[in-house]
């Protein structure tokens, strides 16, 4: 790895540290940073993320996250859109977290979330 991709690295660790409290949080994390300027509804984050089994801890994830402001939420018809907050900092941050590539998740994983959560 060079000298940048471990800084990013370590940033991104901090910024999990600070906003994501589980598997389900990063998932969306990650998810949000590949479309960082678009809105979903709760439906399409569930099932874009194939979690019809999960359903309640995407919601509980998004919940979090928009009480933390990574994530925003507005209603557009009466309906509930989220997307990535417009923070320059914190879209960056999840944007990079969407761009690690299978081997650098992995480690991302086993770094900043206890076995049992994975």
């Amino acid at each position: 790895m060079t000298t940048a991709e471990i800084t990013i690295m370590e940033e991104l660790r901090q910024f999990i540290g600070q906003y994501v409290n589980g598997y389900h949080c990063l998932e969306l994390l990650r998810f949000f940073g590949g479309y960082p300027h678009a809105k979903f509804s709760e439906l399409a984050v569930v099932h874009a993320l194939n979690s019809d089994q999960r359903e309640s801890y995407i919601k509980r994830a998004l919940r979090h996250f928009v009480d933390k402001g990574v994530i925003k939420m507005s209603v557009n018809n009466n309906i509930p859109l989220y997307s990535l907050t417009e923070d320059k900092k914190l879209c960056s941050l999840a944007s990079n977290l969407a761009e690690l590539d299978w081997s650098r998740w992995q480690l991302m994983l086993r770094q900043t979330l206890p076995i049992s959560v994975q």
